[in-house]
């Protein structure tokens, strides 16, 4: 492991603080380090492998595919691209696809199309809103969509027209919604912000302003879809149908690919030459998309929204043992997050639970996030809430708070 670490150190530029863990393999929600060590993953490669790590239909697509051809580009009918957009529209609303190979590129791309949408009704009808809190991606123009100044500092000057909201407030949204809005990217659960869902209030003056000022609403599924929300994807906990959507993640289930879905109204406005992807949309991409998609099954949603359920319930048990540690639990689907009071840091908390072989993630300030495959069951629920207890209990006999 040393040995590791040197070389991770002398040849990789330090953009990440890294666990010292090197995972080598991993079965549904468990993974193994290269000491033989077992682990409970509760956060899925960040939403990534939501569908089990090794999950043996999707490795089958890709092998089988591997075997046939990888990657010709777009300058040529890539066939697996269509079975992919037709599944992905069936899943969520009629309209057309783009693939690339990731979230960021996928919200990149979403810009793009509606500042053309923008453009073509007026030169001026460019700005486009987002909320405070949001998480849109790493580049330039996501992080300058990103509701969260972290992400933002030392990167300026951003991408302008960019402007925020404050999360779920509707006399904000009335103030900066306006002719000059092409339109307005919204979470429906703010995932690096914290587990913090959209209200139906919200939602509803979002709906009724873009009707007015002819503004599209995109929905980022990056991290909501694919089943994490126990819908297909997030928005549809809602009541509203977006003008375009953005996923990637666990579309591939650990295969890079990111998509967009545009309704057909924006979608017909678009022309070759536009916006384009070597790799996007590539016959191992297409693999597992489709894979995915065949996993994407009510059976699977019922099972994640039962287990969302028995979660919460434990979840609130513990809560209500120790009230002054933990603040409030956040469920939609099996997107999960633990907000703890500033008195017990979610960093000893993270590696409490890694030090009882569980692996989970920080949100937001303060927030222990959990993100597990949907391969998880009450055991392993059991389990975790077992150590979260015992980590309470330990810390509540050994401060005053």
């Amino acid at each position: 492991m040393k040995d590791v670490i040197s070389r991770i150190e002398d040849f990789l530029i330090p953009f990440y603080s890294r666990t010292p863990i090197a995972i080598v393999r991993g079965h549904e929600h468990w993974v193994y380090d290269d000491h033989g060590s077992k682990y409970l993953d509760l956060t899925s490669g960040i939403g990534v492998t939501g569908f089990g790590h090794s999950n043996p239909r999707i490795n089958m697509a890709l092998r089988k595919q591997l075997d046939m051809i990888s990657h010709t580009s777009n300058l040529f009918i890539i066939p697996g691209q269509a079975e992919l957009a037709e599944k992905i529209t069936e899943a969520a609303f009629p309209g057309k696809v783009f693939f690339c190979n990731s979230g960021a590129e996928a919200n990149e791309t979403a810009i793009k199309i509606a500042r053309i949408y923008g453009n073509r009704k007026n030169q001026s009808k460019s700005r486009i809103l987002s909320l405070s809190g949001s998480f849109h991606g790493r580049t330039i123009a996501a992080i300058s969509m990103t509701g969260q100044e972290k992400y933002r500092r030392g990167f300026e000057p951003l991408l302008t027209g960019m402007e925020f909201v404050r999360f779920n407030d509707i006399s904000d949204i009335e103030r900066k919604m306006g002719n000059d809005v092409c339109a307005i990217f919204l979470e429906a659960v703010q995932g690096e912000g914290g587990i913090n869902p959209l209200s139906g209030g919200f939602v509803k003056k979002v709906k009724e302003l873009s009707k007015k000022f002819d503004s599209l609403i995109i929905f980022d599924e990056v991290q909501t879809g694919l089943g994490r929300t126990g819908k297909k994807f997030g928005y549809q906990n809602l009541d509203i149908e977006p003008d375009l959507i953005t996923m990637a993640k666990a579309l591939g289930n650990g295969f890079p690919i990111g998509a967009v879905l545009a309704a057909n109204k924006v979608a017909d406005g678009m022309e070759a030459g536009m916006h384009a992807s070597t790799f996007g949309g590539n016959f191992l991409a297409c693999a597992a998309g489709i894979a995915v998609m065949n996993e994407l099954t009510e059976e699977l949603l019922d099972k994640i929204n039962e287990l969302s359920k028995y979660f919460l319930m434990k979840l609130e048990s513990i809560r209500n043992k120790y009230p002054g540690i933990i603040k409030e639990n956040r469920l939609v689907g099996l997107m999960i997050g633990i907000e703890l009071y500033s008195v017990f840091p979610v960093k000893d908390a993270l590696k409490g639970l890694l030090d009882n072989g569980i692996l989970a993630m920080k949100a937001g300030e303060n927030v222990l996030r959990l993100l597990p495959p949907f391969t998880i069951g009450r055991k392993e629920i059991d389990y975790f809430c077992e150590k979260l207890t015992s980590l309470m209990e330990t810390y509540s006999l050994t401060s005053k708070y």
